[in-house]
């Protein structure tokens, strides 16, 4: 799996510790159900497995996730952290 990310995500994975989780989170939309990613630094309470580990980050995502080629770590204007699994906010 290759991890993609601005340098100025980087250095704030890094002065959080260097590890981001990642997560399904169901919501409703267009009639239907879908599901988006998650990600934190700090991780909520639920299981995790090391998906990516390199250059100083490592990345945990719930067990079961169908591991993506590329996983995007960006951080929104906010300052919020985001992730894409694949180039994609939602999985399925």
């Amino acid at each position: 799996m290759r991890l993609v990310a601005e340098e100025r995500t980087l250095r704030h994975i890094a002065a959080a510790g260097g590890t981001v989780y990642v997560w399904p989170r169901t919501i409703r939309c267009c009639g239907g159900r879908m599901h988006v990613l998650e990600a934190a630094l700090a991780p909520p309470a639920r299981v995790f497995e090391v998906v990516h580990d390199e250059a100083g980050i490592a990345v945990h995502a719930t067990p079961g996730l169908a591991r993506p080629d590329e996983i995007q770590l960006e951080l929104s204007r906010r300052g919020r952290l985001q992730a894409f699994w694949n180039g994609q906010s939602w999985i399925g």
